[in-house]
């Protein structure tokens, strides 16, 4: 089998090319950078998704398209919307235009958008569309672009929740800060949040393209559910600490993130924690019903948060990120 991984150097999208390549897949790479990918031996070509030129050929022979790649935080509200909606469009069409045997293009999207818990039912695919964020609702335009083509290439959307696992870096900063024996919780910390393994959320990706019920529908990829308190506990007993813990009040959250969006555009970076985050953050729970993985695809995660948080933890500490 032949893929091409868009986005294969980051965090998702290198653990993707891993486990394909092991599997004995020929794998090809479009990305920005070389970031995670240097050492593992497939080609990586560095365009953007617009460039038709340098997509032509790599889509010609392809079996699969993951398109892993994305804007998780920018400068500008408008760029999220430039590379999540629009460079998806792009890539579309490059496909349609070009693949011409295509078994499965699979669009990761995120449970961002779709949205948060209502109430007290959790998100499931049959929700409607209720995003929070710039960052969401770029990814919900895009997959009702996906689904647009589905009528000229097969399709499969994923959406996965919270990604953790080695070479993550939004996790990281937990990691960062509990080290330091620092441990700050919005509010009561009771805040829900669905959490699921990196290497789960490739066998949820592999399975949703291989399998034939999954062309044409949208899964949510996820794990357990955990309060952030709880998620803060599992990482401070992987690294064997027992930090001090204070809370923070949802005001405060507002004022930290409109500092770091202030700064952000003063220096003309794109920062982590903005306006947009807060948001997301805010939300009663980011949780959702994986029942249709399962039953359609045979997904299951394997990862127990105990053992995942052991591992992220030796992965940041043998690359010397902590």
């Amino acid at each position: 089998m032949k893929a091409l991984i868009t986005g294969g150097t980051g965090f998702v999208g290198s653990h993707l090319v891993e486990t394909l390549r092991d599997r004995g897949w020929d794998i090809c790479v479009l990305a920005k950078d070389r970031m995670f990918c240097s050492d593992l031996g497939v080609p990586v070509t560095i365009a953007d998704l617009s460039d038709t030129e340098a997509l032509a050929p790599l889509l010609r022979d392809v079996d699969y398209v993951f398109h892993v790649a994305g804007l998780t935080r920018a400068r500008k509200s408008v760029d999220y919307y430039i590379v999540n909606h629009l460079g998806t469009r792009d890539l579309l069409r490059a496909c349609a235009e070009n693949c011409r045997a295509l078994k499965r293009f699979v669009y990761v999207s995120s449970l961002t958008a779709v949205g948060p818990r209502i109430g007290d039912l959790e998100v499931t695919e049959q929700s409607s569309y209720h995003p929070v964020s710039h960052y969401g609702r770029s990814k919900m335009m895009a997959e009702m672009e996906v689904m647009e083509f589905a009528d000229r290439i097969p399709v499969t959307i994923v959406r996965p929740s919270a990604v953790y696992g080695p070479r993550d870096r939004d996790l990281f900063r937990y990691f960062k800060m509990i080290r330091t024996g620092i441990e700050p919780l919005l509010g009561s910390g009771a805040h829900q949040l669905n959490l699921i393994h990196v290497q789960d959320l490739v066998d949820g990706m592999i399975r949703a393209a291989e399998h034939p019920d999954g062309e044409g529908e949208a899964f949510f990829i996820g794990g357990e559910n955990y309060s952030t308190a709880g998620l803060c506990q599992h990482i401070a007993h992987a690294m064997h600490k027992k930090p001090l813990v204070f809370h923070l009040p949802e005001f405060l959250i507002y004022v930290i993130g409109a500092l770091g969006e202030a700064t952000g555009r003063l220096l003309r970076i794109p920062v982590f924690f903005n306006v947009q985050k807060v948001r997301e953050a805010v939300q009663e729970a980011w949780t959702c019903s994986i029942d249709k993985a399962r039953d359609r695809i045979g997904f299951t995660p394997q990862v127990r948060i105990s053992e995942g948080m052991s591992m992220t933890y030796d992965w940041y500490r043998q690359n010397d990120w902590l």
